[in-house]
């Protein structure tokens, strides 16, 4: 291999000169620096992540340093969508890790490679697929260690999913040795100078298989490979069989740690039969007014919450004591949730809590609903074929197919993308035809008789192609913006005309919503002091 240390930039100017015996961090302009074509690819990318959430929020980016070789490690609940937000959060393009199927897809999967620093792993289960040999998979896999410590001297953020494949299961999955033997690798081609740090990552879904649903990437505090073993000063000078052995205790020890450092992360439940429990609580208690925290301002409260839930209740649960008042627990959410059912009635008409302050709101969100249909229409109706393309697909693979969630979700986002990638030019075309016909003749007929601006009315006759393709351009792009635009005003308008009807319907029920409200601050009451005897 060459030695890219010796072509490594200096930060501020224009040449290179050669570094040697040492490893120059001062790298943040390779960091920033892609192909032409990589950027508008992930504004695209980033585009289609913000459609599927109505929120994209990161803690702890201050953990991933700012130049260098940086590992990012994280776990991997939502297939595609998780590279997605990952655009979304870092400022730096960043390569991943993805299975090679993606890669020799037709037509996109070399464009992917190349522009979306996708790099190819050749996995086990996915020879039947491929058709690959065990030779050719290992030739492949050699030359992805090649390229991935090429990209991480360089200083390029290389990113991988431990877990080695993506799944919603409600713990972290058992963590692969792959992302220790590339680190390893890495170190052991640069004398282990290279300074590879691994930063651990977490994704936090509020309601992962819902559309317009919230996420929080959380990220963790980088550690090092020396710090893990104590390797030897000779240790480049020792036999295979014996660097072997360090090796083995590096990946076992990296293993462990990332194990450790991803679950601190994460909101993992590691009995089975505690998700109920904490699943209900938690659509029960984060959707109450909370007494000392306030209300929610963004995702990273909700999911600071959650994960206060999930781990009081696992902790509780460990002890005799509290394994009683966590059944107590269980059973007074089964008694609420069965009187729900009883009444006919939802948990957000129980919780609902009528003030002048809530009515100004939904009154201000029915009036702003009513008076931005027109434009909410127009970015509502440019999405109708990506929202629905993806909505079928979903349908297709787990109901009639009868696949897992989350083969249906990384179909629903490509069925998506695909919508939109047919859809939009097509608008565009319609937008030019519309503006060509019938707005030019307009445009020159108003400038023609307009006493101020007559003498522009040269401009739609001798150039009606240019002002039809600028009016084309802004129409589609006011059209993708209004997109979100018109997804929070109908938000807000449904809000406002549910606690209309919520008012109708308290006048009718009031004893019955009296008996329930009483059962659920029974309930709360059970969190709030379980929370505050074993929470830490």
């Amino acid at each position: 291999m060459n030695n890219p240390l010796s072509r490594l930039p200096v930060v501020g100017k224009w040449f290179r000169e050669p570094v040697a015996g040492r490893v120059y961090h001062g790298i943040d302009s390779i960091r920033r620096r892609a192909s032409l074509f990589h950027y508008p690819l992930r504004a695209f990318f980033r585009a289609v992540a913000r459609t599927q959430h109505s929120e994209i929020q990161a803690i702890g980016l201050e953990n991933i340093p700012p130049d260098g070789a940086v590992f990012l490690v994280g776990n991997h609940p939502n297939s595609y969508v998780d590279f997605l937000n990952l655009s979304v959060v870092l400022r730096h393009p960043v390569a991943t890790a993805a299975k090679d199927t993606i890669t020799k897809t037709p037509l996109v999967g070399g464009f992917l490679r190349d522009y979306a620093l996708l790099v190819p792993v050749s996995r086990v289960q996915d020879k039947e697929e491929t058709g690959a040999t065990e030779e050719e998979r290992a030739a492949a896999n050699e030359e992805m260690v090649r390229e991935v410590v090429e990209l991480l001297v360089r200083g390029r953020l290389f990113n991988i999913y431990a877990e080695g494949r993506s799944t919603d299961a409600r713990r972290l999955n058992k963590i692969k040795l792959g992302f220790m033997m590339l680190a390893i690798q890495a170190e052991k081609a640069y004398d282990f100078k290279l300074n590879l740090r691994i930063v651990p990552y977490g994704y936090f879904y509020d309601r992962i298989n819902k559309f317009q649903s919230s996420v929080c990437i959380i990220f963790g505090r980088p550690f090092k490979l020396r710090s893990l073993v104590e390797l030897p000063a000779n240790f480049l000078s020792l036999s295979a069989k014996e660097q072997l052995v360090y090796e083995k205790k590096l990946m076992l020890a990296g293993k462990e740690k990332l194990q450790s450092e991803i679950e601190k992360l994460i909101i993992s439940i590691h009995d089975p039969k505690l998700v109920y429990l904490i699943d209900g609580i938690t659509a029960v208690y984060v959707l109450s007014p909370v007494k000392y925290m306030g209300p929610f301002e963004n995702v990273r409260e909700k999911y600071a919450l959650c994960k206060m839930i999930s781990e009081t209740i696992q902790i509780a649960a460990k002890s005799e004591e509290g394994a009683v008042r966590v059944e107590t627990l269980n059973l007074l959410l089964k008694d609420y949730q069965t009187s729900l059912a009883e009444a006919r009635v939802a948990d957000a008409l129980v919780r609902r809590e009528y003030t002048w302050t809530s009515l100004g709101y939904h009154l201000k969100g029915l009036v702003m609903g009513i008076l931005y249909a027109p434009l909410s229409f127009y970015g509502y109706l440019a999405n109708v074929p990506s929202r629905q393309a993806a909505r079928f697909m979903r349908y297709y693979v787990i109901e009639v197919k009868k696949r897992p969630m989350v083969d249906g979700d990384e179909q629903s986002i490509l069925a998506a993308a695909a919508a939109g990638a047919i859809a939009y030019p097509i608008y565009y075309i319609v937008a030019y035809y519309l503006f060509r016909h019938f707005v030019m003749p307009w445009m020159n007929g108003f400038l023609s008789i307009s006493t101020h601006l007559k003498d522009l009315a040269f401009l739609p006759a001798e150039h009606p192609v240019f002002l039809s393709i600028l009016g084309a351009t802004g129409a589609v792009y006011l059209m993708a913006r209004l997109w979100r635009f018109s997804l929070f005003h109908g938000r807000r308008f449904r809000q406002g005309v549910r606690f209309l009807l919520d008012a109708i319907s308290e006048i009718f029920l009031r004893s019955k919503l009296q008996k329930l409200r009483e059962k659920r601050s029974e309930l709360i009451d059970a969190m709030d002091f379980l929370i505050g005897d074993y929470y830490h």
